[in-house]
């Protein structure tokens, strides 16, 4: 696949391809602007590719109506937006018919149940403007909880976790890997430690697959991995 956002500029993504296998979950990492949010926004066709094609169970995007599309995804992005309303119709969205006890379960899975029920009104506090009342690791996780319980085949989180520290983004990785462990997951992450358990990893450059492979081949050869790695370590203080 290559795309550019504009014709007079250079391409975002450039003859990126790789392949993520049912029941799969894969990490895409890289700098800002290595076309990791690109890729994700391809696959949910915001945007269509100018070059190749992205294809799931091998039928092109483009064949695809945008209805079965959005039903086979759930999306959990950086920047989460709510309704005015209630916390509990606010997760509702995900899958509208589901009942009280749905919203919870996913709730709890999302570890959002026990912030939520501090609430003046549990879930049925209304989350304000845009979720103001929230902060933006509450809003996360909401959304989390709205995607879980949507309960699409895939699953893409594009820094779904970026709000948390790092105490919870694990406990919420580790509750979206098992109650997510026959989707397809997709996961643009910041925090490489957090993605150890990824089956595969994808490494960008400037809009370029660099480096494949799981954690642990990555993190012992030399390449881009391994520095983003070190970097990370040095930048915590650890190093």
């Amino acid at each position: 696949v290559s795309f550019r956002y504009q014709e007079d500029l250079e391409n975002a993504v450039e003859h990126v391809s790789f392949t993520v296998n049912p029941g799969e979950t894969v990490a895409l990492v890289g700098a800002s602007g290595a076309g990791k949010s690109t890729c994700m926004n391809l696959l949910l066709r915001y945007w269509d590719v100018k070059e190749g094609s992205i294809k799931i169970g091998g039928c092109d995007l483009r064949d695809m109506t945008l209805k079965n599309l959005r039903e086979l995804t759930s999306v959990v992005l950086q920047d989460v937006y709510l309704f005015r309303d209630t916390i509990r119709e606010n997760i509702r969205l995900g899958k509208p018919e589901a009942t009280d006890e749905k919203v919870e379960q996913a709730a709890r899975m999302a570890l959002a149940h026990e912030f939520i029920m501090e609430l003046p009104k549990g879930y049925d506090t209304i989350a304000g403007e845009s979720g103001l009342k929230l902060s933006g690791g509450q809003r996360q996780r909401i959304a989390i909880a709205r995607a879980l319980l949507k309960s699409s085949p895939i699953l893409i989180l594009d820094e779904a976790v970026s709000n948390l520290d790092t105490e919870n983004e694990k406990e919420i990785q580790e509750s979206i890997r098992i109650s997510s462990s026959k989707k397809t997951t997709i996961i643009v992450a910041h925090r490489l430690s957090t993605i150890q358990s990824a089956d595969k990893i994808v490494v960008l450059k400037s809009g370029h697959v660099v480096q494949m492979g799981t954690y642990e081949e990555l993190a012992q050869v030399q390449g881009l991995f391994r520095e983003l790695i070190s970097a990370q370590i040095s930048r915590s203080g650890k190093g």
